[in-house]
């Protein structure tokens, strides 16, 4: 195929339902990409409210010493100690373990117990994709046989 015929280049060849989901789908991908610059914009602004921490916590007042600050780095450093010292257990008592544990795997005759069937029915159930369940008036399960199962 010669790079001029490639559809990209020659958007006239598309159809114009084509050229407007391949624009919607443009403008998703331009959003994501600038929602990855939230975090860091998200951070600048923190950064550029730092100034006003003094004014909140009245640092600057002459008469009144930092233990205002004080608390909130003492706090800060509590969380922190709290949360590294969880996550620090829970890896230690995690790590290297598997997530799950396998089943058992269960036979046809345990099966066909618990639900109440026969053999037949459980091994009928089991070789289609679907079936159909019906119970007698004496209360036992038969399967509807579907041909197209």
């Amino acid at each position: 195929m010669k790079a001029e015929a490639i559809v990209i280049q020659r958007p006239e060849r598309q159809r114009p339902l084509q050229r407007a989901l391949f624009g919607v789908i443009t403008v998703i991908a331009w959003i994501a990409w600038a929602s990855l610059w939230v975090p860091l914009l998200t951070a600048l602004a923190w950064a550029v409210g730092l100034g006003d921490i003094y004014v909140q916590l009245n640092l600057g007042h002459p008469l009144q010493s930092s233990g205002d600050l004080d608390i909130v780095l003492y706090s800060a450093l509590v969380c922190v100690t709290v949360f590294l010292s969880w996550s620090r257990y829970n890896h230690w008592r995690f790590s290297g373990r598997q997530k799950r544990r396998g089943n058992n795997p269960v036979g046809l005759a345990d099966v066909a117990r618990r639900i109440g069937a026969s053999l037949d029915t459980a091994e009928a159930m089991q070789a289609q994709r679907r079936s159909v369940v019906h119970f007698s008036d004496a209360g036992y399960m038969a399967v509807h046989r579907d041909p197209g199962g």
